[in-house]
Order: structure tokens, then C-alpha cells, then sequence
């Protein structure tokens, strides 16, 4: 029987094997910010747990059985762990690569063994007609490209779960008079993909929409979801599908605080003084936090907005918790995903806040599924809706 193809990524479990041993072996600082392992309380189920499960693996001293597959996929691949690390150690994309070994390997865990499948066949991971990607938007023109256009990718969850969010950040660039371009040869960025191991779906996947990106003949890729954005530029050249180099991909908070659009939004015209300041805490997202390295582009924006005071979680920024919605944990273990969401909306309860805002239509999603279980209900909103009610 042959071996295992080998893998799609251009870099292997292997090249990580030093890192990996060294994390297996240490004195586990990075616990209290893992969080699973504060739902759990084990220590099988935190970074030090899975890379010693890893290290195990990777030099075939341990059989991969249900367990050890458990234990990966307890992961919400959020990075917490490499903000705590002082040699900031790439712990979720060893996993990442293990996880990729495990698909090979036929060890899928039962609630993605359908994934791959729908993905490949609907190319978004809801299992929605493509056809219907972007019927639900509003505002999109979609005039022809020119110098000045920026292509927006729109993403699987926008699209087809959160519409809204779409439709406002068009609205807001409509009334900067940004010409904007929808990719109609949009696909599942892959992010999801990659996060589950299904390497060679994401490379397929890259491949549709670097070779739509390309004959669009535009430079300038803006997106609200920081998963899409991470995907096109960070996880594309790793899977040997990098954009050409003169295409520049940025999350639309970063795009909107640059100058010139930042001189444009100050220059809007101010509504009626506002009766009350309503307390609005932001959550930071962690593929665009941690990963991207974009903290302060949305804290500008949401200061701008008349009637509203920032408010800060506790852990922010590069010590953000996360919503519990990444590296495919609401597939795998559901019950652990809504607990770690429903740990940061309490957090949030006990803050001043009266409403919850993020730069993530993932972030979005998860916190309404769980928030109502919760306790009171906090409402809660994209960045961009509030910036696009504003500009009305």
C-alpha cells in the first residue's frame, strides 16, 4: 500500500520539528491564554499538550487515534498562545500542518468529513448555490474596472449569512466615490480549508480566484472579512499560489484610515448632536489582530462616530480572547465553541458597554448565535454598519 501524497504546502510538519520539541517541553506560560484549555481545564487540551501530541506523531513513537485527533482539533487556531511566547513559536501553524497530515492520513474527524465535499461542489462552506453569492447585496454597481478601482472581495459568510455587512461597507465606499468592482468569479477563499487540513481543496480553490484577481487587472483587494484577507495574503504564497506582486490585499478598516479616505470621512456632514453617548466595546478578531497585525485602523473609525464611546475588553489587542468561531471548532466540537463565546460576551456584560462591535463577519455570526443564551441581550454589529449609518 502506497504512502500518504505528499503535501500541498511548501513548507512540512517537519521543518517545524525543533520549534515543535522545544514547546513541547516547556513550562506551559502560555496556558492561561488558550482558550480551550480555560474551558476545559486540561492540560491534554493546551498548546504545550498538543505539541507534545504532535512531537509524538511526528516521530511515529504514538499511533494516531481518536484521541490524539481530538486534541488537534480542540483548537481554535487563534494565536493566543504566540502572543504569551517569547521565542513566539508557531504553534497554530504546526497544527495546521498536522491537521493537513491527519486528512491524508484518512483520520477526519466526524464533523468535517462532509466539508471538503460541499466546498469543492458549492465553492463556499455553507453549501449555498453559488449562483446566489451576491444576490442578496445591495449598492453594488459593478461598473467596469478602472485605474482608480478597488475589487472587493466579499467572502463566504458575508455573502450568504450576513449581508448587511457587504452592503454597508459598499455604501460607504459609494459615498467616498470609491469606484468598487465585485469579483463575479468569487470562490471560497479557502481560510476555512486551510484551518482543517484540507490543503489540496484551498489550493484548488486559490487558484480560481488568483487567475480571476489576475484578469480583473486590479491592484488594490479590500475585504471585511480578516479571514479572506489573511487567506490571500499570507496563505496563498504558502500554498504556491501567490497573487502577482503588484496586487496589495488590505482589510477595508485598514483601507479606510488611510489618508486621503480618512480626509474624506472627517469631512462627511456631521448629523444632529446625538441625545445620548452609547458605550460600544470592540472586539478584536484574531486572524486580523494576531495574525494581520491590524489593532488600531478600526478603534480610528469607530472614533469618528458621533454618539459613540470606546470601550476596551480587559484582554485586547494582541491579548484579545477569542470568539471560539476559528479553526473549525463550531464543526468539530460545538458545545466547546459556544462556551468559549459565551465567556467573551460575558466579558463583555462586564464592561460598560451596550453594544458589542467587531471587523469580522465570523466574529458576528457567533456572538448572535450565542449571545441571547448568554444572559441580557447585548446587541451586536459589525464596524462597518455603524460607520454606514452614520454616512446615510
Amino acid at each position: 500500500m502506497s504512502g500518504p501524497p505528499p503535501p500541498s504546502s511548501t513548507d512540512s510538519l517537519d521543518q517545524y520539528a525543533k520549534v515543535n520539541r522545544l514547546c513541547s517541553l516547556c513550562s506551559r506560560m502560555c496556558r492561561h491564554a488558550c482558550p480551550t484549555h480555560i474551558t476545559t481545564r486540561s492540560d491534554a487540551c493546551s498548546p504545550v499538550g498538543r505539541a507534545l501530541t504532535i512531537e509524538l506523531y511526528r516521530g511515529n513513537k504514538t499511533a494516531l487515534t481518536e484521541a490524539p485527533v481530538k486534541r488537534l482539533y480542540q483548537c481554535t487556531l487563534c494565536g493566543a498562545c504566540k502572543s504569551w511566547c517569547k521565542p513566539s513559536h508557531e504553534l497554530p501553524r504546526i497544527i495546521e500542518l498536522a491537521r493537513e497530515r491527519v486528512i491524508q492520513e484518512h483520520r477526519t474527524p466526524a464533523g468535517l468529513l462532509d466539508f471538503d465535499q460541499i466546498v469543492t461542489q458549492h465553492h463556499n462552506v455553507y453549501g449555498e448555490p453559488h449562483r446566489e453569492r451576491f444576490k442578496a447585496l445591495t449598492l453594488a454597481t459593478n461598473q467596469p474596472p478602472s485605474n482608480d478601482t478597488v475589487l472587493y472581495f466579499v467572502g463566504c459568510t458575508t455573502a450568504y449569512r450576513h449581508p448587511e455587512i457587504a452592503t454597508a461597507a459598499i455604501q460607504v465606499l459609494n459615498h467616498l466615490g470609491i469606484n468598487t468592482h465585485l469579483l463575479q468569479k468569487e470562490v471560497c477563499c479557502g481560510s476555512p480549508l486551510i484551518r482543517a487540513g484540507f490543503t489540496e481543496t484551498a489550493q484548488n480553490l486559490a487558484k480560481q480566484n488568483v487567475e480571476a484577481i489576475t484578469q480583473s487587472g486590479i491592484r488594490t483587494i479590500i475585504t471585511t472579512c480578516p479571514g479572506c484577507a489573511r487567506a490571500l495574503k499570507l496563505d496563498y504564497p504558502k500554498l504556491n499560489v501567490p497573487l502577482p506582486k503588484s496586487v496589495r490585499v488590505l482589510h477595508i478598516t485598514e483601507f479606510l484610515t488611510r489618508s486621503r479616505q480618512m480626509k474624506r470621512l472627517k469631512q462627511h456632514e456631521a448629523p444632529p448632536p446625538v441625545a445620548e453617548i452609547i458605550p460600544v466595546v470592540y472586539h478584536d478578531p484574531c486572524h486580523l489582530g494576531r495574525e494581520l497585525g491590524v489593532y488600531e485602523p478600526p478603534r480610528k473609525l469607530l472614533r469618528l462616530i458621533p454618539g459613540i464611546h470606546l470601550v476596551e475588553f480587559q484582554n485586547n489587542r494582541d491579548h484579545a480572547d477569542c470568539c471560539g468561531a476559528g479553526g473549525a471548532l463550531p464543526k468539530t466540537f460545538p458545545d466547546l465553541a459556544a462556551q468559549i463565546a459565551k465567556r467573551r460576551l460575558k466579558d463583555a456584560f462586564q464592561t460598560t458597554a451596550g453594544m458589542i462591535t467587531s471587523s469580522c463577519p465570523n466574529c458576528k455570526q457567533h456572538f448572535l448565535r450565542h449571545s441571547t443564551k448568554t444572559g441580557p441581550l447585548l446587541p451586536v454589529y459589525d464596524l462597518l454598519e455603524l460607520l454606514a449609518g452614520v454616512l446615510k
